[in-house]
């Protein structure tokens, strides 16, 4: 029957404020009495307290009428989720950035890329769920591929196509001492970045790769080396020695004097054999 689907109701199933710190509004949609089968649509909303905007949402039914099992404090809202059983704790997580260089010397003029990756380091992604799941660890997603992203990790929800990851910053200290950007680079689903870039100057470079952190995960940064020696000295064109008279006029008449005597010689032996 149509009302045994889940998604009608007995009426609209109202949405609560449940929770509100740090400027923002924490709803929840619950009723008193809850119908079987669970309706499928409720939802927990983050809220904007300045200007309503909605910062995320996630697929969640608290099951009760009042705030008894939703809790707020630094910067962490949790609260116990009926469609799967589990306590969840929502807020910012930390963040591992790594970044590599080649350990062997380039020439100048040489280009070279420079990689990396950052992961997710919550205390979900540590669960043997996701730990099997994502075996080299849970990669970023931006704050516009959140809602998304954690409904694929944690909710077994379709993996989204969408996906956007996040900006890391990569800075150099050259040889000599200055401190300057080389470019940014955006990781990608699994987590990896990579800056192709060509060192102008000769020396050892100390490479600062940087996660500056967004609304959903803290700042992370990682540092490497590389060396740049200088580029091998072309060779200089070999030039011919020059030629001596007797190269340009001497030896060129002896030899057409021989070829000129083979030619008489030749033409005497024919005269000769025509004789009687």
């Amino acid at each position: 029957m149509p009302g045994d689907s889940g998604f009608q109701v007995p009426g609209n199933y109202p949405t609560f404020v449940n929770a509100i710190g740090n400027d923002v509004v924490y709803a929840v949609t619950s009723e008193h009495t809850v119908e079987m089968p669970v309706f499928k649509g409720a939802m927990t909303r983050a809220i904007n307290a300045t200007t309503g905007a909605e910062i995320w949402t996630l697929s969640s039914y608290v099951t009760e009428f009042t705030t008894t099992s939703f809790a707020v404090a630094d910067g962490y809202a949790t609260w116990f989720n009926s469609y799967d059983n589990s306590i969840y704790s929502v807020g910012r997580g930390g963040s591992a950035l790594t970044v590599q260089a080649p350990q062997a010397s380039i020439e100048l003029g040489r280009s070279l890329v420079i990689t990396g990756s950052i992961k997710d380091l919550s205390a979900g992604t540590m669960q043997d769920e996701q730990a099997v799941r994502f075996p080299n660890g849970v990669p970023l997603a931006s704050d516009d591929s959140m809602t998304d992203w954690m409904g694929y990790v944690y909710q077994q929800k379709p993996l989204p196509t969408n996906f956007k990851g996040v900006e890391v910053t990569i800075d150099v200290i050259d040889s000599n001492g200055n401190y300057r950007n080389i470019g940014n680079a955006m990781t990608d689903a699994t987590g990896m970045y990579n800056l192709q870039w060509t060192p102008d100057i000769e020396g050892k470079y100390t490479v600062i790769a940087t996660f500056h952190g967004t609304n959903g995960y803290w700042p992370s940064y990682s540092e490497t080396a590389f060396a740049v020696d200088a580029a091998a000295p072309t060779a200089a064109p070999t030039e011919a020695p020059p030629q001596s008279t007797a190269d340009m006029y001497f030896v060129p008449a002896i030899a057409g004097l021989f070829v000129l005597i083979i030619i008489v010689l030749v033409l005497v032996l024919l005269v000769l054999r025509k004789r009687p």
